[in-house]
């Protein structure tokens, strides 16, 4: 958790995670269909390891990995071709997270979180509300899955090539 490179490369695809320099890097997601609207989201967060107390009553400091969204392009089209500034339609999103070593140190433990919002285009106001919210309700849980499943590759890549760095330094 120390390592911010390292652990940043660990949390999302390496395919999909751009070094911007300064601790910031830019994590582009997979193309979203929302009703008429495709999205090709990135964000650009903050990633930087702090020291807090230890759970335990040892007194010592333990890492704590943090991130923080500075900025995103949602890259959307509201029809193929027609690209239409996220200014528009209001949108934001906003990716906030940590993970820290587990209380038992054998592993890590952590929580992200995001929120986007935004203005529909007026055409599909139109359209019911609970079309909406399922369509809205599948993105988030596809943004989520792919959160995971990203980490947990990249977490046991990377932790493999530290463990073989490590012995290597050993010998």
């Amino acid at each position: 958790l120390r390592d911010e490179k390292r652990v940043a490369l660990s949390i999302w695809d390496e395919k999909l995670l751009t070094d911007l320099g300064k601790s910031v890097y830019r994590l582009q997601l997979m193309t979203l269909q929302f009703v008429t609207i495709q999205l090709a989201p990135s964000v650009d967060t903050r990633m930087w390891t702090e020291h807090e107390p230890s759970l335990s009553s040892s007194g010592t400091e333990v890492p704590v990995f943090k991130l923080d969204s500075i900025a995103f392009d949602p890259n959307i089209q509201l029809l193929p071709g027609l690209n239409i500034p996220a200014s528009s339609l209001g949108i934001e999103i906003k990716v906030v997270g940590e993970l820290r070593p587990s209380t038992n140190g054998q592993g890590v433990t952590g929580r992200i979180g995001f929120v986007s919002s935004g203005d529909l285009p007026v055409p599909m106001r139109m359209l019911p509300s609970t079309a909406l919210q399922a369509a809205s309700d599948n993105i988030n849980k596809v943004v989520c899955n792919f959160a995971v499943k990203s980490f947990e590759a990249g977490a046991v890549k990377k932790y493999d090539e530290f463990r073989k760095a490590e012995l290597a330094a050993k010998l």
